[in-house]
């Protein structure tokens, strides 16, 4: 009787150890699909917001700006990786990548409307996506640090 208890006893351990092993394993999965999804996103987002810069510096002609400017978020493929973070991403970084996108959208819309990189308008937009971005790093920092404190900071309001 009492082999078999023992026998049992080991069954039962030896079972709690693979689940427990496994389910860190799957966290640590996760954790790192996380990380590669907010790399490619971000990845995404600063090649945009550079084509963007780069449409309001160098092109003289307005038209040359506008379909620079236009096809940044498209040819970087900022909508893709946007919709990979809404299916993976917690609520906070979610809320941050909208708020980054949107910034990105209106600075993408003032380049392409003309403005030139040292107007105060496009600074302004330049301005508020650094700031939006800002608080995205620090969200997607927060909700990938293992073992997280606190909760990772709103995204910056509409201005």
């Amino acid at each position: 009787m009492s082999a078999a208890t023992g026998g049992l006893i080991a069954v039962i351990a030896t079972y709690l150890t693979d689940r427990t092993r496994w389910r860190r394993e799957e966290r640590v999965r996760a954790r790192e699909q996380k990380y590669a999804l907010s790399a490619e996103f971000l990845t995404a987002l600063f090649g945009a917001r550079e084509q963007i810069f780069a449409a309001s510096r160098w092109p003289q002609r307005a038209s040359e700006r506008k379909a620079l400017a236009g096809a940044a978020v498209r040819e970087h493929d900022v909508y893709a990786r946007r919709y990979q973070m809404e299916l993976t991403a917690g609520r906070r970084v979610r809320e941050c990548t909208q708020a980054a996108l949107t910034a990105l959208l209106a600075y993408r819309d003032e380049v392409a409307s003309g403005t030139r990189w040292n107007h105060p308008r496009c600074e302004a937009r330049r301005g508020r996506f650094r700031a939006c971005q800002k608080h995205l790093l620090q969200a997607m920092r927060a909700e990938l640090t293992p073992d997280r404190r606190g909760e990772p900071p709103s995204p910056p309001a509409p201005t």
